[in-house]
């Protein structure tokens, strides 16, 4: 050892210090739950191609493919597969309804307004109501 590698306090010895370029947190940073749950949105909504039961391709969103994935399995016999796909329909179902009638709604007003203002409406698009 020369007298120029002083060892003590905030200098550690030539052979035990960070070699070039290497890092001192190879792993680095670990996850955070919030990285973790954006993660997964962003997987979820990538689109995926599914099979239609007449053979063609669709194009689905990840949660829609996902949940149809799990209701073939539940209906093919796999328990838990069903009873899953179930009750995310129950706790989906009337969120689902709401939202639904909310559009309905809207659209009817908006079509109330447009004849109030005297804006000839076709006949097609009342059935839609």
């Amino acid at each position: 050892m020369s007298k120029d590698d002083k060892i003590g306090y905030a200098s550690p010895p030539k052979s035990t210090r960070w070699r070039k370029g290497q890092s001192g947190n190879p792993m680095g940073r670990p996850k955070t739950k919030s990285e973790f749950m954006m993660d997964a949105a962003r997987i979820l909504t990538q689109p995926v191609d599914a099979r239609a039961p007449d053979g063609t391709t669709v194009r689905l969103g990840g949660i829609e493919g996902a949940y149809h994935s799990l209701c073939r399995k539940g209906l093919k016999g796999h328990k838990p597969s069903l009873l899953e796909a179930i009750r995310i329909m129950l706790e989906v179902g009337p969120a689902v309804k709401a939202k639904e009638e909310e559009q309905k709604n809207k659209r009817q007003e908006i079509l109330e307004r447009l004849e109030r203002m005297g804006v000839p409406i076709s006949e097609d698009s009342k059935m839609r109501k």
